[in-house]
């Protein structure tokens, strides 16, 4: 009975302390699956923490394509681009009693300003003076007296001008109203007055290299010079309106055009 009593306290003797490893690994099991869970979680946590920043972040939007900017036009200054020029001008008349005392036609001289208001678009003024001198004739019997008669025409238009230049010349078109003072002198009469009408005309001018441009800054005077030849008309008594003398006439010229 002894010797199994001493086997039974033995065996006790040696189960509590496997009991306590066995005890001592569960734990070290549990610990470690706990760790395990505790990154997985972590690490889910981290992802959905990414995953919301990437949402977050704003989605790139397309740049619009860049138009193609038109080059700009250069700018204009209104009456920048100034001439003076001075024409010959030939006049041919219709009217019977200029013809009768005087002649059909005649040579004279005008002087012009123009000036630019757009790239196509200016103003001219023109001034003019003739003078005409014949044979007085009685307006009763419309026969010669022996004595002089003048004719001194002063004509004024104001015209809009539309002009394209090229590289080597300028054509050019313009209309306005034209105002012509007259004096007529005779022996026995004397009238004077100012007409009132339209002027037409057309034309072109012709670089030259007959002036050139100073290099010194600042210089003034002439930049160019060109030729010009025109065709005009100048028309009283539009449609049979109005009395007197009709001092229509065709206009033909030449001359120079200086630019400032």
């Amino acid at each position: 009975m002894f010797h199994r009593f001493i086997i039974a306290l033995f065996l006790m003797c040696a189960a509590h302390p496997l009991d306590a490893l066995a005890q001592d690994k569960d734990k070290d099991k549990k610990e470690k699956s706990d760790k395990s869970k505790g990154k997985s979680k972590e690490k889910s946590k981290a992802k959905s923490k990414d995953k919301k920043k990437s949402e977050e972040k704003p989605k790139k939007e397309k740049e619009p394509r860049a138009k193609k900017e038109k080059p700009a036009k250069p700018d204009y200054t209104p009456f920048s681009e100034n001439s003076v020029g001075f024409r010959g001008v030939g006049e041919i008349w219709q009217e019977s009693a200029v013809v009768m005392v005087h002649r059909s036609s005649r040579f004279g001289g005008t002087g012009f300003f123009s000036t630019g208001l757009t790239p196509l678009i200016g103003m001219e003024f023109e001034l003019g003076y003739n003078r005409m001198v014949g044979n007085a004739i009685e307006p009763k019997t419309n026969q010669k007296t022996g004595g002089q008669s003048s004719l001194e025409l002063v004509p004024v238009s104001i015209d809009v001008t539309a002009r394209v230049e090229g590289p080597s010349s300028e054509v050019f078109v313009g209309m306005g109203p034209a105002f012509v003072a007259f004096n007529d002198r005779s022996p026995t009469n004397a009238i004077s007055g100012m007409k009132l009408g339209i002027n037409m005309r057309m034309g072109i001018r012709i670089h030259t290299h007959f002036l050139q441009q100073s290099m010194r800054p600042g210089a003034g005077g002439f930049k160019r010079m060109d030729i010009e030849l025109m065709l005009g008309r100048r028309q009283h008594q539009m449609f049979g309106i109005g009395s007197g003398l009709d001092l229509s006439a065709w206009r033909v010229g030449g001359g120079l055009v200086c630019r400032l």
